[in-house]
């Protein structure tokens, strides 16, 4: 990557003095400060997912083998892809070669010279 400041001099060389030179293009973004908890709200929610679920597991064979088969059955659904009995034709078989014939007129000439 190239230098900011060397940028800035080649930019600036077609510039006159008075000029703008619009330095906020060279300057990173300012975030704003605020909650950016989204990610660990995202991980709370997943944990307290899982542990109902162990919970139910290990209490509740039942409940849980009825969640179980929900969600796969969901999920069959949400991917299922097309089922092609055979994807790719067999291949056909190749002729064997057939045999050249020998030229006109070269009968008696032996098999070595031909």
């Amino acid at each position: 990557m190239q230098d900011p400041e060397k940028l800035r001099e080649i930019e600036a060389l077609g510039q006159e003095e008075g000029e703008d030179q619009d330095d906020d293009f060279w300057e990173e973004p300012k975030r704003e400060p605020g909650w950016n908890g989204a990610p660990l709200l995202q991980a709370v929610i997943c944990a307290l997912a899982l542990a109902a679920l162990l919970v139910i597991k290990f209490t509740d064979t039942g409940r849980y083998e009825a969640i179980a088969g929900w969600y796969k059955e969901e999920m069959a659904q949400e991917i299922e892809l097309p089922y092609l009995e055979r994807p790719t034709p067999l291949p056909e078989p190749t002729p064997q070669p057939s045999p050249t014939p020998l030229p006109v007129g070269l009968d008696s000439a032996p098999l070595e010279m031909v």
